[in-house]
């Protein structure tokens, strides 16, 4: 008999932005990465003799907080990856919703009439993963093994197995399932208790599915077209100088125009309304001129409805612009923020951006900041498939 720990990766930019990373290779956040460290101390009083994992950068990034933790080195296989969206991957949920309301229905493999471009079905994916775990349980007969992989396909396996169903699964959250042959016994489910303030699940909605309980703002983005949209463009534009600095002095419309029609004509995801279901919530616009590095995409605007903030939104914004950056192949994204903005520059620093210079603007510093968004390679780890 095998110990199998499945571990769901920890709290990666799909989870944070809420858009669609099925086999979208993306990073963790900054809480992911604590999260690891609180796996890696949980598995210091439970050690395992090996550490697999998907080769979804997101995984095997967990991964290696356990096996540094056991002293072991992370074999990758594909095998135990998300199951493929096709061409959801990407989308802000928020978009699918907009054009799939019963998309949770297909998600959890409930729906099989919906179908998805490109996608792998529901079942597919789960026997595709039950035949890695079985492998893995065969080459490890009789040891405890640590197995890193998703939240859907985790628990997917795991309804099949107990016969039953269960909630959704917390970022970095441990089952354990006994495997013996062809049999197989589901030990305990998603424990997360260990994360505490950490957990990813305590801080979102979605995964309760209680019709009572508010639900999450699940964003989407609408291309401005111009010159149709710009006064609107403008406006938000206008409101954005006018939060920042308490007074219009020194915005000029013109300046803006021109930046907007620039952004425009180099881009179709450069200059976007924030859409909340049919509601225009806020404003994202981009720009190819003042970047930090040539190797970045840059923000030259964020802005939400006033009623709208302070709920963890703009971290959506950002995952969206990083989104378009890395489409365009950029490795960084830059920004500039007024140094009495301290609300923007919070969620920043919490998103991971850190100050790299400053620079004179019209009533004060502004601080340039950056992050780098570039997912690395696994060519150090042991790969199998």
């Amino acid at each position: 008999m095998t110990r199998l720990y499945l571990i769901r990766h920890a709290e990666a930019e799909g989870n944070l932005f809420r858009r669609a990373h099925g086999q979208f290779d993306s990073l963790l956040t900054k809480n992911g990465l604590l999260q690891t460290e609180r796996l890696g101390e949980w598995f210091t009083r439970r050690p395992v003799e090996a550490v697999y994992a998907s080769d979804l950068y997101r995984a095997r990034r967990t991964a290696e907080a356990v096996a540094a933790a056991c002293r072991k080195t992370v074999v990758t296989d594909p095998a135990l990856r998300e199951i493929h969206l096709g061409e959801w991957e990407d989308l802000t949920w928020g978009e699918i919703v907009k054009n799939c309301p019963d998309y949770m229905a297909w998600f959890d493999g409930e729906r099989s009439d919906i179908v998805v471009k490109g996608a792998e079905t529901y079942i597919g994916a789960r026997e595709r993963l039950r035949s890695a775990i079985a492998r893995i349980a065969a080459i490890h007969d009789g040891q405890d093994i640590a197995v890193v992989s998703h939240g859907c396909v985790i628990r997917s396996l795991l309804i099949a197995l107990s016969g039953g169903n269960i909630p959704h699964l917390d970022n970095a959250s441990v089952s354990c399932v006994e495997w013996d042959g062809d049999d197989a016994r589901v030990v305990s489910i998603g424990e997360n208790r260990y994360l505490g303030e950490l957990s990813t699940h305590a801080k979102q909605a979605w995964w309760r599915n209680d019709p009572n309980h508010a639900h999450d703002a699940e964003l989407w983005y609408e291309p401005i077209r111009l010159p149709r949209d710009a006064s609107a463009a403008m406006e938000y534009s206008r409101l954005a100088w006018e939060t920042v600095y308490g007074t219009t002095d020194g915005f000029h419309e013109d300046k803006s125009a021109r930046a907007h029609m620039e952004s425009f004509e180099t881009h179709p995801r450069f200059l976007q309304f924030v859409m909340d279901r049919k509601k225009r919530i806020g404003f994202l616009h981009m720009r190819d001129t003042g970047r930090l590095s040539d190797s970045d995409g840059h923000i030259a605007l964020i802005y939400l409805d006033p009623d709208r903030r302070a709920r963890g939104l703009g971290a959506q914004l950002l995952g969206e612009a990083i989104s378009v950056a890395r489409k365009m192949g950029r490795t960084g994204l830059s920004l500039r923020v007024y140094h009495q903005n301290a609300p923007a520059i919070a969620l920043y620093r919490k998103m991971g951006f850190t100050l790299s210079g400053s620079e004179q603007g019209l009533f004060g510093t502004i601080l340039q900041m950056r992050l780098p968004i570039a997912v690395p390679d696994c060519k150090v780890l042991n790969k199998i498939g």
